[in-house]
């Protein structure tokens, strides 16, 4: 238990060091465009200059300048409190929840009575969870659970009266069972392996609830590969699905030996609205239709962008656009779920077995437009991007060689349409006859203007007006 409230204080203490990397960061992008004079006080031949040297863009406005003055002094009397916790050691944590906390100040808004909400208080604020240790007996002293299903508990010395069994301990009265995942943690607490354990109650159910929980210690990138360390270049051979994540959605492409996409596209989507359990389950649920449909076809990697919009989301207002198009810019950097899509799909993909590799994800939506959307038909740009970051990880660049694009059935060179042949007295066919001109068509780019005063002229009919039958 002592070692579960120390983890609970180490990553409060790394989420405060966060926070005020994130807070000097905002603040210094903020200061260098205050230094700069705003865009109405220059002239065309200033502006000019202050783009073709690459200066520091100032505010649009002296009215948005102030509202920036005013946004830096919080952030530094913020900055200010926050590196006074760090320096003595405070942490802010609500055990229950602090979202949980602040529904009790809006319980009609919540749609919760002040009895709900008080059973929901108490479940949340009632657990025991204790860290194990591969020295112990079936991976944990604190909390053992026997592969029969006997649970029992090590009690502290001042509650060590209320022991049922020696050596201080309580054994509960129910069995413990394991639906998930049963086989897995039967081997490891019998083969000499540490194991966490949680016990917890919920609102409105009665009972309490076992959870068991291990993780596996990942291991170097180079691991395995002869002759290769860190700092070398790896990358994989044969088959592979390129992943490219999205605000909504998840974007699939499957690639073979040699880079070429095969198959139709995928989308996996995924809906983040709601409370935090409903974003994880929804990003879990859209990983394990993408693990799937690795499997069903057969291919054991998985390719995906090394993503983190950190620096992004601290100085998103500064660096993404301004006013209502760049508010939703930044809605959507901020609604797609890198951090939690990255670690969920490491801890899932090997239980899987499938690999998982990381690329560079610069310019992968560029060059996907470019050089693998138009080629193929229902391909969105994403679904493109995704062909990108699959060839990354096979070792291709990822712009196509001159010469190996089919044209576009349109750009064919075809006899015309409903034409007599030199030797027929009969039209040749309609055009929705395979193998004459393709059935897909595409919009101009300019709109076909008439010339003024230009005289239309009715074309003749094909075979003297003739029809045929």
């Amino acid at each position: 238990m002592i070692a579960g409230n120390d983890d609970q204080y180490r990553l409060s203490r790394d989420s405060q060091c966060r926070h005020i990397a994130m807070l000097r960061s905002a603040i210094s992008t903020i200061e260098a465009r205050l230094v700069a004079p705003t865009a109405d006080t220059l002239t065309m031949a200033e502006r000019r200059a202050c783009r073709k040297a690459k200066a520091v863009k100032g505010y649009a406005t002296q009215t948005e300048r102030f509202q920036k003055q005013r946004r830096a002094q919080h952030l530094r009397a913020e900055l200010a409190g926050a590196e006074r916790d760090w320096v003595a050691g405070r942490v802010h944590v609500v055990e229950g929840g602090k979202h949980l906390a602040s529904k009790r100040h809006h319980l009609e808004a919540a749609g919760l009575t002040a009895q709900q909400w008080r059973q929901q208080w108490a479940a949340a604020r009632w657990r025991i969870c204790a860290n194990g240790s591969r020295d112990e007996p079936f991976g944990n002293l604190t909390i053992t659970v026997t592969p029969d299903g006997k649970v029992s508990i090590r009690l502290p010395k001042p509650l060590e009266r209320l022991a049922n069994a020696p050596r201080g301990r309580f054994v509960l009265a129910g069995a413990a069972a394991f639906s998930h995942r049963g086989d897995q943690w039967a081997e490891r607490i019998t083969s000499g392996n540490s194991i966490q354990y949680k016990i917890s109650r919920r609102p409105g159910r009665g009972g309490v609830y076992l959870t068991g929980s291990w993780a596996i210690p990942p291991l170097p990138y180079w691991a395995g590969q002869a002759g290769r360390g860190p700092g070398n270049d790896l990358f994989t051979a044969g088959t592979v699905v390129g992943v490219d994540l999205n605000d909504g959605h998840i974007a699939a492409r499957r690639l073979d030996e040699y880079g070429n996409p095969v198959g139709a596209a995928r989308r996996i989507n995924f809906d983040l609205r709601g409370s935090t359990g409903r974003r994880d389950a929804q990003v879990r649920h859209a990983i394990t239709q993408l693990l799937r449909y690795t499997g069903r076809h057969g291919i054991t990697t998985i390719a995906v962008e090394d993503l983190n919009f950190a620096d992004a989301r601290a100085t998103g207002r500064e660096t993404m656009g301004r006013g209502a198009r760049g508010s939703r810019f930044r809605k959507t950097v901020v609604g797609i779920p890198t951090a939690v899509f990255r670690n969920r799909l490491a801890g899932m993909a090997p239980a899987a077995g499938i690999e998982l590799w990381a690329v560079n994800p610069a310019y992968s939506s560029i060059w996907g437009g470019q050089h693998w959307q138009h080629p193929f038909v229902n391909v969105t740009r994403h679904q493109a991007a995704a062909t990108v970051i699959g060839r990354r990880a096979q070792g291709f660049s990822a712009r196509r060689r001159k010469g190996v694009t089919p044209k576009r059935p349109e750009d064919r060179p075809v006899r015309a349409t409903n034409q007599t042949a030199p030797n027929s007295p009969t039209a040749t066919g309609n055009r929705h006859e395979t193998g004459i001109r393709g059935t897909t068509s595409r919009a101009p780019n300019s709109t076909r203007k008439r010339l003024s005063g230009r005289v239309t002229v009715t074309p003749a009919t094909a075979n003297n007006g003739r029809l045929q039958l």
